[in-house]
């Protein structure tokens, strides 16, 4: 247990030595639209994007309380990075429990450096059955986060009968070479994510890189030779949307220190004080602030803390849980949204000038705190609804 503690402990300090360059270079990694190579290159020599992927394949194994130290650490230089951090490693999770060993072999057995990206819901996709596979036809994948460093892809698409009746969705796995990727990603914030649109045209999917999606979300996995690593025991879908919301706690963490930093030398205006920082209305502003920022953490690392709890013990997490765990990361985001307002209203207009650190993560926020699949109302219902003894309405979780 010491031998973990100390391997997942260096994870965190490698993380940690990257934030000042990632601080340095996100004016950089915003302007250019994706994550500099430099930090790709720092990410994947450090061993951050492969924690998560198998031991057999060149990986760590590592677990998600360690992802999440890490996710958090990266996204408060950059959260840009976090989040391409976040998505691109948490694929290898994803990738490593839903295929078989035959696709695993296929993806890693070439020693070539391995990056995912990938979409579970698609704009559109027009696939029909072949023999030995799935031909799609077209397909079109909006907010492919990764896309611009990815080597295989993971994607989503409908499987329907000769009518046209939805049967499954499915999950494939597809080399992106073979797909097109559109230079449309100009956005509000996470600028620097690169999360371009998708496309493939008459791609062959073979039958081994294509798994049932419903069955990969109740721990029916196909990835019958890890089964005995707790690690790719962990339920899929929490885990995902996890990842989703974690670079945002860092973010507002980062915010937090901005403001502290500065705050000593910060004069005030009609509050009877000659420095902010002697002003008792800031005093509450700040702390409100900074306890909401620990009750974020404390619900996404309970979240983590469960999905590791469940995936060691052998038994998939069950439906119930996983609500709750979404609800967790939905109150969670908004907690954060709400310490985040305090702090931009307290720091004074000058994050209104463009290259403010403060303007970049007020954007990269509410960018990242928009994902439907973080939605505080919504995942506060479901979990509602788990409480007052009715089934979830977001039949994925």
């Amino acid at each position: 247990m010491a031998k973990v503690a100390q391997a997942e402990s260096v994870f965190l300090e490698k993380a940690r030595e990257l934030v000042p360059k990632l601080w340095e270079r996100a004016p950089e990694t915003e302007k250019i639209r994706r994550i500099p190579e430099a930090t790709m290159k720092e990410l994947k020599e450090a061993g951050l994007i492969s924690m998560l992927r198998p031991k057999q394949y060149g990986g760590y194994e590592t677990n998600m309380r360690t992802y999440t130290d890490v996710i958090v650490e990266i996204s408060k230089g950059c959260a840009s990075t976090g989040w391409i951090l976040a998505l691109c490693s948490i694929r290898e999770l994803m990738v490593a429990e839903s295929f078989s060993e035959k696709a695993h072999q296929e993806i890693f057995g070439s020693g070539e450096d391995v990056v995912f990206a990938g979409v579970y819901e698609p704009r559109k996709c027009i696939a029909r059955k072949v023999n030995g596979g799935y031909l799609i036809e077209e397909g079109y994948w909006g907010f492919c986060s990764g896309s611009l460093h990815a080597s295989w892809g993971y994607f989503g698409m409908a499987i329907v009968d000769e009518e046209g009746k939805l049967v499954d969705q499915a999950l494939m796995t597809v080399p992106f070479d073979e797909m097109e990727i559109l230079d449309d990603w100009h956005t509000l914030g996470l600028r620097g994510t690169g999360s371009n649109s998708v496309k493939m045209h008459n791609v062959f999917i073979p039958d081994h890189r294509v798994v049932s999606f419903d069955e990969a979300l109740n721990g029916n996995f196909q990835s019958t030779h890890l089964r005995d690593i707790p690690l790719y025991n962990t339920a899929l879908f929490p885990a995902l949307i996890l990842s989703l919301g974690l670079p945002g706690l860092g973010v507002v963490k980062a915010a937090l220190s901005f403001f502290q930093e500065f705050l000593p030398n910060k004069r005030a205006a009609h509050i009877g004080v000659e420095y902010l920082k002697d002003s008792p209305s800031l005093h509450v502003q700040l702390a409100e602030a900074a306890l909401k920022i620990d009750s974020a953490e404390m619900h996404y690392y309970r979240v983590a803390d469960e999905l590791d709890k469940w995936a060691e013990s052998g038994e998939y997490m069950d439906r119930p849980a996983r609500v709750k765990a979404l609800g967790d990361i939905g109150f969670a985001n908004q907690l954060c949204k709400e310490a985040l307002d305090i702090l931009m209203l307290a720091s004074g207009s000058g994050f209104a000038y463009d290259g403010h650190p403060l303007q970049r993560i007020f954007r990269d926020f509410w960018t990242l705190y928009s994902h439907r699949s973080l939605s505080p109302s919504i995942t506060k219902e479901n979990y509602g609804r788990i409480l007052s003894g009715l089934q979830s309405n977001a039949m994925r979780y």
